[in-house]
């Protein structure tokens, strides 16, 4: 696997990248957001490697035959969400990370089971994670947030190679919230990923066609994806709220610290973090392990 060796240097002398600040994403060349023209040669993605702990072996004899695309519920970049998978305590990981700009960032090996699916069920066989890779796509997953085309074109690659390199079934690319158990759990990819789209383009890519550029949407006026807000329902749990709302119930604590004071009543109108300030709280990790997460192994 190739390493930006460059943005491992620049992460490790600056102060960024230790206070979570920028630094990663803009050492790395961004997919052009100009629409692919042809697959003539899919190649592996150019992405910076930030290791998660959060995986382990897939059964023996399991072969890779599925894509789950996802969204980080999060208005932060790749780096913030690569640092969150790095942290033992999240217990989730993912195999690749898209940022608004088309970077990359891997931080499980394709080979290795990452912790993305959960609860799962695809084609009537249960445990997604064994047999998948997940892609995590940077939004904030409020049916909203536009998804840029650098973006959409970075992960229609990734999705292309994986296809061609794994012999993967393009029906056999699927959203999170079309395996959690049970239905209606996650809602992640949200619904304005132009799933349509990305589809038929990971198929033209496939076939060796051109893909016919999209009209990139624009955000409504006004627009702050840093603001998330929820309507309490019956029967919700600040454990159930994290987990269908920003993917993972160990995130029950940093909600709570969202929302000081306040009792979970339905109708009760609640704040969802946009970021993972509120969890590296409840969770920090020492200076000296995030320092070491930033260089290659082997």
């Amino acid at each position: 696997m190739a390493i930006n060796v460059r943005a491992w240097l620049s992460l490790a002398v600056t102060a960024s990248a230790l206070s979570g600040c920028g630094g990663l994403s803009s050492t790395i060349a961004a997919s052009s957001s100009t629409a692919p023209l042809s697959a003539a040669a899919i190649q592996a993605p150019v992405a910076a490697w930030y290791p998660s702990p959060n995986f382990n072996a897939r059964p023996a004899g399991m072969a890779i035959d599925t894509i789950l695309l996802h969204h980080t519920a999060s208005a932060g970049d790749a780096e913030s969400t690569a640092r969150y998978f790095a942290n033992p305590a999240s217990q989730v990981s993912s195999h690749y990370i898209v940022d608004r700009d088309g970077s990359i960032i891997r931080c499980v090996q394709d080979v290795d089971r990452a912790w993305h699916a959960g609860v799962s069920e695809f084609d009537g066989r249960p445990n997604v994670n064994n047999y998948s890779i997940g892609i995590e796509i940077c939004n904030v997953g409020d049916d909203i947030e536009p998804y840029p085309n650098a973006q959409v074109y970075a992960t229609m690659r990734l999705a292309a190679y994986l296809v061609e390199e794994y012999g993967i079934p393009l029906s056999h690319i699927t959203r999170h919230r079309d395996v959690a158990l049970p239905p209606g759990r996650k809602t992640d990819t949200s619904l304005n990923f132009p799933l349509a789209y990305f589809m038929a383009g990971v198929q033209d890519l496939v076939e060796g066609q051109p893909v016919p550029p999209r009209i990139q949407p624009m955000a409504p006026s006004g627009y702050d994806p840093n603001v998330r807000l929820y309507t309490v329902k019956p029967g919700d749990t600040w454990q159930i709220i994290a987990d269908g709302q920003l993917d993972n119930a160990a995130r029950a604590g940093d909600l709570q610290l969202a929302n000081p004071g306040v009792t979970l009543t339905p109708g009760t109108v609640i704040h969802l973090p946009t970021d993972y300030r509120g969890f590296f709280q409840l969770h920090p990790m020492p200076a000296a392990t995030v320092l070491g997460l930033f260089w290659p192994v082997g």
